[in-house]
């Protein structure tokens, strides 16, 4: 405790003829209030609690001691005042229905900054019967330089663990307003960047997974695609060792690629691990057919064709030539392209002779024959529509079931249930009423009233910033 010669801080002075007369504690104008600051400012020069003669029977004196020495000690500067609420009113103790301070809020802690003239933490506690009489805690940090501390949060916290207890609510005030308030990035750096691992982590398996999946997926297409490319590539390799040798170097020349392409594809398929493979066979044996059909135009003096879309019916028969009107057993009719032979059996009424796959056509494969068909469609030998749409649902389901299972899709479909989750419960809180603002006592804001002055004191002539601050009745 301070000693007790700071009891004259609970009488006002004023001057007359000269003279300094004492006067009753129960001022009755503004200019009583602020005199009375201005005392307890002198009890505050330096750091450290003092409890007002009229109010010790707040906190004891052995008690006050204590806090005393650790506001002195702290890491801040802390300058603390408990003090009667009553002499914070300009009508003192004549009031008789409840209690209206001179000033309000953080402005009655910064006022004893302002007397005082040093850099720091304030914190006032009026002492009281209840709120509606003034009971409260106010505080405030000002200063240009130095950490900022947790002083609003001091508050909150003595307040909600231990008012109406005033020794308590000082310790604690003491504990949580020494901690320094770290910038943002500080107090988030070390959990972010366990968050940053883990989301590594959550994005790192989840392309492993997607990745297996498809995998999985392509190796099936493959069991079904490998037979039929195999019989291709030998029927091929057939073909081309009976093609006839020649003197003539521009079909010489055709015939040295058309088997350097075959053998390509020969390779390529032996090495055959995804649908890129598939993709990449279908499409060099397109070409190589395309490239026989030039040799044969050569050799039969006929201009080189242009290239065209495989045979819809069946691809092995080359590039086609027409096109004609077809109608599949389910759906309407659509024009395909088509090779002389199938041409001539449709304008005969005939079936055409359709590349087998499993149990039906081939573009009746679904997703095991999406990347055959978009070898010979849409590879480098050529770029054409498929005139199925069988061919084009399927190849949709694969790609899009494949995209689904990347990071970045279930991120976004995360990020869309949440805010879908959100809309609704703001939708449903819309339906409520809103609560109005704080009231008095436990649990109430900064206090009911406004600040009614706003002066500055002897100490200060200008107020650093406010770095922190808060307050609560309770």
């Amino acid at each position: 405790m301070r000693p007790a010669a700071r009891t004259a801080a609970a009488l006002a002075l004023t001057t007359a003829a000269g003279l300094w007369v004492a006067t009753s504690p129960a001022a009755a104008d503004e200019a009583d209030v602020d005199r009375y600051l201005d005392e307890v400012a002198v009890e505050l020069a330096e750091p450290g609690v003092w409890v007002d003669p009229d109010a010790a029977d707040a906190i004891g004196s052995t008690e006050a001691a204590d806090l005393d020495e650790a506001a002195a000690t702290a890491p801040a500067d802390m300058r603390i005042a408990v003090v009667p609420a009553w002499k914070l009113d300009p009508e003192g103790q004549d009031r008789l229905v409840g209690r209206e301070l001179l000033y309000e809020g953080e402005e009655l802690a910064s006022q004893l900054y302002d007397r005082v003239g040093v850099d720091g933490i304030y914190l006032v506690m009026s002492v009281a019967d209840s709120s509606y009489d003034g009971r409260g805690i106010w505080g405030v940090q000002h200063s240009e330089d130095g950490p900022t501390y947790y002083v609003g949060d001091a508050i909150d916290q003595a307040v909600d663990c231990c008012a109406p207890e005033y020794g308590p609510m000082i310790d604690r005030f003491i504990d949580r307003a020494s901690d320094v308030d770290h910038p943002l990035y500080r107090d988030v750096a070390p959990w972010a960047g366990g968050a940053a691992g883990i989301a590594g982590l959550w994005w790192g398996g989840t392309t492993l997974s997607a990745r297996r999946r498809r995998r999985a997926d392509e190796q099936r297409h493959l069991d079904v695609v490998k037979p039929m490319l195999t019989e291709e590539v030998i029927e091929l390799s057939d073909r081309v060792t009976t093609l006839p040798t020649t003197s003539d170097i521009a079909q010489a020349g055709l015939t040295k690629e058309i088997l350097d392409t075959v053998e390509k594809a020969r390779h390529r398929l032996d090495q055959a691990a995804a649908d890129d493979d598939v993709q990449s066979v279908t499409s060099l044996l397109g070409t190589a057919r395309y490239k026989i059909a030039c040799l044969e135009a050569l050799q039969q003096g006929r201009p080189v064709p242009e290239q065209t879309a495989p045979c819809f019916f069946d691809p092995r028969h080359g590039p086609s030539t027409q096109a004609r009107q077809w109608t599949p057993p389910e759906g309407a009719q659509r024009e395909v392209p088509v090779c002389d032979q199938c041409a001539a059996r449709v304008d005969a009424g005939e079936a055409p002779q359709a590349r087998q796959a499993g149990r039906g056509s081939y573009w009746e494969g679904g997703e095991d024959l999406v990347a055959y068909i978009e070898g010979y469609w849409n590879g480098t030998a050529g770029s054409w529509r498929f005139p199925h749409d069988g061919h084009s649902r399927a190849r949709g389901s694969l790609w899009s079931r494949w995209d689904s299972h990347r990071p970045r899709a279930r991120l976004s479909r995360m990020s869309r249930s949440v805010s879908r989750a959100a809309g609704e419960a703001m939708a449903s809180s819309g339906d409520g009423s809103s609560g109005s603002g704080r009231s008095g006592g436990w649990g109430s804001g900064s206090s009911s009233g406004r600040s009614r002055r706003r002066s500055f004191g002897g100490g200060s002539s200008r107020r650093s910033s406010r770095r922190s601050g808060g307050g609560r009745r309770f």
